[in-house]
């Protein structure tokens, strides 16, 4: 039998016990400690709310091998391998690496504010005796399986990440000055966290900066997304970079629930609807109907935007020491279609095709007023019309882009903008 202690760390002076977490090759369990579930801060509402009996049996399925909510704090894609290089390294097969094992090997490097103890990863102070660009080329490396031994530092800074795409979670000055620190941890003052998400060999030369245009693009549209930076790393190309919305700064963090998560499903196979969605954020925000109208402000932009990678692992939600939830801002916006052009997540059932009318379908739906959705979807489709201004800015000229912003106009026409 194995057994992870879970606590909650949102400041280095407010860490809070949470439960336990077992297996025994058989079976998964949790069960929350009697002091933290009479506090009554929900980790989890709609599939582990605190109202639930005491020992909780995990329903195993493929994906989701633990409850919701830990599991995304397993890293995923990227992350996974750079953990799994790391237990090879030591003789470990990767079939017999258990998910406690991945969280224990975490420990307090996670994201979002879940911690587990024991420990067993690697300890000590986040680095920076790595430049930013040849960490990059290193993860390329990584990524296209061209070399086995990893660096200590990129499995410090992109260990606890998720996504497919090699990354690194890293400290940068807060005034804009040269240095980088890797790693999670502590921060000294003056620094900020981000994430920075490095091109890949097969990448065109503007996908960094096409994710910036696509950010600024979503900001136009009012919609609530992080600060983002292109870093010129030597060698590699421009990299993506985005401020992190679970570290505020001064040793702060913030609990985050995916909705893959909150929903206790594995985003790679489970089929979603907007409706869905939006139902899932109206309980957990607490009834509040404009987290609701934000979603579907998110789901109009994603339609106009051609980002048909809207997974339920690509929406999250944040709670923070006060235990009130909100949704969090948003992230994995660009350019991203997908064979024949089918959406992760459908709207009002419809997965390729949206039209205003589907979109308005939903928003009565979840019973947004109509004039509220109306007026959202018209700010996005204004916003979604100006794309080749914002590739402009932010120095996209190549043919994927020019192509993005094609079928960028087109679908938003679908929504009755008209391109610029």
């Amino acid at each position: 039998m194995r057994e992870l202690r879970v606590k909650l760390q949102f400041s280095a002076v407010d860490l809070r016990d949470v439960g336990t977490l077992a297996e025994d090759g058989r079976g998964v369990w949790f069960e929350y400690d009697e002091a933290f579930r009479v506090a009554g801060l929900e980790i989890s509402p709609l599939r582990l709310p605190l109202s639930g009996p005491g020992l909780v049996a995990h329903a195993v399925k493929p994906g989701v091998p633990i409850p919701g909510v830990f599991n995304d704090a397993r890293p995923e894609g990227w992350g996974l391998k750079l953990l799994h290089r790391s237990f090879q390294a030591t003789g470990r097969a990767v079939s017999s690496v258990s998910p406690l094992e991945e969280l224990a090997f975490l420990g307090d490097r996670t994201m979002g504010a879940l911690v587990f103890e024991p420990s067993t990863g690697p300890t000590g102070a986040i680095d920076d005796t790595v430049e930013l660009a040849v960490l990059a080329a290193h993860a390329q490396r990584v990524f296209d399986d061209k070399v086995q031994t990893v660096l200590p530092q990129l499995v410090l800074a992109g260990g606890p990440s998720g996504g497919a795409r090699p990354k690194a979670l890293v400290g940068l000055r807060a005034d804009g000055g040269a240095g980088v620190r890797y790693g999670e941890g502590e921060l000294p003052e003056g620094w900020e966290a981000w994430l920075v998400k490095f091109p890949t060999s097969s990448d065109d030369a503007d996908v960094g900066r096409r994710e910036v245009a696509w950010m600024a693009m979503a900001r136009a549209a009012g919609i609530d997304v992080p600060v983002t930076q292109v870093l010129a790393l030597e060698g590699v190309g421009d990299a993506f970079a985005v401020r992190r919305f679970d570290r505020p700064g001064g040793g702060r963090r913030v609990h985050m629930l995916s909705a893959a998560g909150a929903l206790n499903v594995d985003f790679r196979t489970t089929s979603a609807d907007y409706e869905q969605l939006m139902r899932a954020t109206h309980v957990v925000c607490g009834g509040d109907q404009s987290q609701v109208l934000d979603v579907f402000r998110l789901a109009t932009f994603n339609v106009a935007a051609v980002n048909e990678d809207d997974h339920l692992k690509n929406f999250a939600y944040l709670v923070g020491a006060d235990g009130s939830w909100r949704l969090a801002p948003a992230f994995d916006l660009t350019y991203a279609p997908r064979p024949y052009g089918e959406r992760w997540t459908t709207v009002a059932g419809v997965g390729r095709g949206v039209t205003r009318e589907h979109l308005l379908a939903l928003a009565g739906q979840v019973g947004l007023k109509p004039a509220a959705a109306r007026r959202a979807l018209d700010q996005v489709a204004t916003a979604t019309a100006d794309v080749r201004a914002h590739l402009r800015d932010a120095g996209c000229c190549g043919p994927v882009s020019l192509a993005a912003a094609e079928a960028v106009e087109a679908a938003t026409a679908r929504l009755g903008g008209r391109a610029s």
